[in-house]
């Protein structure tokens, strides 16, 4: 399997394992039926999201193992080899090859989201939906900004930030009739 596509079947992997923790802690929020025993309750829009990316990520590996299959039978399943970008010179990749592809296939900009979503999850409730999802959205779009155009879209990316949580907390709020954090704003 070549390094796109272990990528790939590793971020299947990833969100297929974060949607099970997902759907398992969606169990635990506390249910409210704003519209009696029929219809929606606080429960069933984290579970559906949850099941959405249960299938969406086994789509997703499903895809990537077809696609490499279709790429083993074009080469004659070949060993995989290292090769310049030109692919004029190959050679068998040395030992320890594998532990330095699972070191670049779990990059710094994947570790840091990870971390950012670890810190809005553990301040969602103390300091509520509004500022966490404001601090969350600024920082994953900041770091999804390539470098040179962060300074150009700052001031996008903050209205973007503020304006979309506010619209959300709005939402669930006033038509969903669900319960967000309100937290310090309280």
């Amino acid at each position: 399997m070549n390094k796109a596509n272990k990528k790939e079947l590793g971020v299947g992997i990833f969100f297929a394992l974060l949607s099970i923790f997902y759907i398992v802690q969606s169990r635990n929020v506390s249910t409210f039926t704003p519209f009696g025993n029929r219809g929606l309750d606080s429960q069933s829009i984290p579970a559906m999201i949850g099941w959405l990316s249960i299938a969406l990520s086994a789509i997703l590996i499903v895809t990537t193992i077809l696609k490499d299959r279709k790429e083993k039978k074009g080469t004659g399943g070949q060993n995989e080899q290292i090769c310049d970008p030109d692919q004029v010179a190959c050679i068998d990749p040395p030992k320890g090859a594998k532990l330095q592809g699972i070191l670049q296939v779990v990059p710094l900009k994947l570790m840091l989201s990870l971390l950012f979503l670890f810190f809005y999850f553990l301040f969602y409730q103390r300091i509520g939906f509004i500022l966490s999802s404001i601090f969350y959205l600024l920082s994953q779009s900041f770091l999804l900004t390539e470098k040179g155009k962060r300074k150009k879209w700052a001031l996008f990316i903050i209205l973007f930030s503020i304006g979309v949580s506010v619209l959300i907390y709005f939402i669930f709020t006033r038509y969903f009739t669900l319960f967000l954090p309100r937290g310090i704003l309280g």
